[in-house]
């Protein structure tokens, strides 16, 4: 008892809780824990891998689908300039979706009463081809010019190198008109489309990467990227998840979808399979389907990989349907904002 009339609890040493060694020992059996977590995801995910994937891509500078485009004359070196313009009028997409007419503005003349007169020796009139083609029911009038690479005027051409500024003017006047650049390296053409290299014309080589580049500014096109492929370690059906990263890899997806469908079929909570399998509709187009996979795999497994890749399939998604004019989907979109 305490002096004063209060009371004094005495607590023996011996019955005080061992305060540092309960929380070394909580401490350990915590990571303890982590580790089993860690070691059990590492396990059944695994690391990464990588395949090539195309995705469609909008326009790169105003889209001219469905819409009719005459093509004034291009200036520049004549002999460049009207291959790029008899190529670029030749090779306009056809296939449902990117189709738009390109037609040579001098096939315009006959049909009008208005003939065009040159501004310059290469240039036709702005103002009466404007009239023409808006006559004939035309949307834009493009105009090229093949650019001159040179240092103070003195040093020529670079031979491997092909420049075109182009222009895009609507016809009608509330429409915004936009131009740009097209530059194209013969190296780093080839290297995009391998195909040119069968041509033995360096200059033909150029201009129909040039013309390739150009009709992407008005139409969608795909683009090529690399996707993050899970790797089971350990886990039931790693076998049938490798070989389908294997065949992704290679560009067939087709047979991948086979064989990650039936690791996810046959093992439930193969999550790395799930996760590929998403990565496959996405590249079908499927993205309904894809995002629906995705978050299946982050339900399983809520690693940063599968969480990005969700949120790719989403922004692949949006891009998809701003090249093609759609509607937003019937899901709506979840991750991403316009």
């Amino acid at each position: 008892m305490a002096s004063g009339g209060g009371f004094a609890i005495g607590i023996s040493p011996l019955t005080l809780p061992p305060c540092n060694g309960y929380r070394a020992t909580i401490m350990r059996l915590h990571l303890l824990r982590l580790t089993v977590i860690c070691t059990g995801i590492a396990l059944g995910v695994g690391c990464r891998t990588y395949a090539p994937i195309a995705v469609w891509t909008p326009p790169g500078l105003q889209s001219t689908v469905g819409k009719r485009v005459a093509v004034s004359q291009v200036v520049g070196p004549a002999e460049i300039a009207k291959q790029v313009q008899q190529k670029l009028i030749a090779s306009a997409p056809h296939d449902q979706g990117r189709e738009f007419e390109l037609v040579d503005s001098e096939t315009l003349q006959p049909k009008s009463p208005i003939r065009l007169v040159a501004a310059t020796e290469d240039q036709s009139s702005d103002v009466a081809l404007a009239s023409v083609a808006r006559r004939e029911g035309y949307d834009y009038i493009l105009r090229g010019e093949v650019l001159s690479e040179r240092t103070h005027g003195v040093r020529p051409t670079d031979p491997d190198l092909l420049a075109i500024s182009w222009r895009l003017t609507a016809i009608d006047a509330h429409q915004a008109s936009a131009g740009t650049p097209v530059v194209v390296e013969r190296s780093t053409a080839i290297e995009r489309y391998p195909e040119l290299a069968l041509l033995s014309d360096p200059d033909e080589q150029l201009v129909a990467a040039a013309v390739r580049e150009t009709h992407r500014l008005f139409s969608p096109s795909l683009a090529h990227q690399r996707v993050s492929l899970a790797v089971p370690l350990l886990t039931p059906g790693r076998a049938d998840v490798r070989r389908g990263n294997a065949a992704a890899k290679q560009g067939d997806w087709q047979q991948a979808t086979t064989y990650w469908t039936r690791a996810a079929e046959q093992h439930p909570m193969q999550a790395a399979a799930t996760h590929n399998l998403a990565l496959a509709a996405a590249a079908s187009q499927d993205f309904s389907l894809a995002k629906q996979l995705a978050r299946k795999a982050v339900r399983q497994y809520p690693l940063p990989m599968y969480q990005q890749t969700l949120v790719w399939i989403e922004q692949t998604q949006r891009q998809y349907h701003e090249a093609f004019n759609l509607p937003d989907p019937p899901e709506g979109w979840f991750l991403t904002r316009s």
